[in-house]
């Protein structure tokens, strides 16, 4: 999957492909997946390199988008594969009085139902990765403002990200502090979110870096955090959730949306190849 919304729609490929899957299907430069918005008010617009979606007044909206083709998610299948997952966006009118609650929601998760249409996903039984945080301007105002998340498999069916409680905190970034710098209308921003299976889980590895060097100080939040009991190794779909504008931002221009999967070759194969090798090396002896 690598987006860059060059042919500006939001809607390509339509159900039940979702997505093209590695193939540039339609000519237009990009390997795009569907996007799905819902919220009261809430509006997308796109334009050549952007989809710009922004949330109505006191109301939240939500962005899913899929990566996969319908029954078949990417899977870390041995150890040493990776997905990382890339999205490239730019808010405007970010909060100065966001409560410290964090209040922007992302999540990589695997879907049980899809959507077809605009709108909320549906309540189900998820399983995957979050993060949580405060997306204020000025400070991030809370010790707390950065968290890793994992689906709550004790809450059973539950809405994907409007409810706290359906996630439970794995992790947080230790460096933040309620007075570290927070985010800031116009900068460009990029979310870096790889998963990696280990032999003892996965690895997961989180952050957000700043075009202009200016959030936590540094121009990067980051966390890591070794899962050595995962739900799940496959994945299929990307959502984001601002509680609403009044405490996270206005809206958010997307210019790129990546998924990638760095594949290690399966355990047999390189022992047959081994064998191999062992194979050419007695014949060349023998010959000589």
């Amino acid at each position: 999957m690598n987006d860059t919304f060059l042919d500006a729609t939001r809607t390509d490929p339509v159900a039940p492909g979702y997505s093209e899957n590695g193939v540039d299907v339609d000519g237009d430069g990009d390997i795009e997946s569907a996007w799905y918005r819902s919220g009261t008010g809430s509006s997308t617009t796109m334009s050549p390199g952007h989809m710009v979606n922004a949330a109505g007044a006191g109301g939240s909206m939500s962005l899913t988008t899929y990566f996969s083709p319908d029954g078949s998610a990417v899977t870390l299948n041995n150890i040493g594969d990776r997905m990382t997952l890339t999205w490239v966006f730019t808010p405007s009118g970010v909060t100065t009085t966001s409560t410290g609650n964090q209040d922007m929601r992302l999540a990589i998760v695997d879907s049980t139902s899809r959507l077809s249409t605009d709108a909320t996903p549906a309540n189900a039984v998820y399983s995957g990765y979050g993060i949580f945080f405060n997306m204020r301007a000025g400070t991030l105002g809370a010790n707390n403002a950065f968290r890793s998340m994992e689906w709550a498999v004790a809450g059973g069916a539950n809405n994907l990200l409007s409810t706290a409680g359906a996630w439970t905190q794995i992790a947080s970034a230790p460096t933040v502090a309620n007075t570290t710098p927070g985010f800031t209308s116009g900068n460009t921003y990029t979310l870096t979110w790889s998963i990696t299976k280990t032999a003892l889980g996965a690895d997961i590895y989180q952050s957000i870096s700043d075009s202009g060097s200016l959030l936590n100080g540094t121009g990067l939040l980051e966390l890591s955090y070794s899962d050595t009991t995962p739900q799940t190794l496959s994945f299929d779909t990307f959502a984001l959730r601002p509680q609403t504008p009044e405490l996270t931002a206005a809206g958010f221009d997307t210019t790129l949306f990546r998924v990638e999967l760095s594949s290690v070759p399966e355990p047999a194969t390189g022992a047959l190849l081994g064998v191999g090798i062992m194979g050419l090396i007695a014949a060349r002896r023998n010959r000589r």
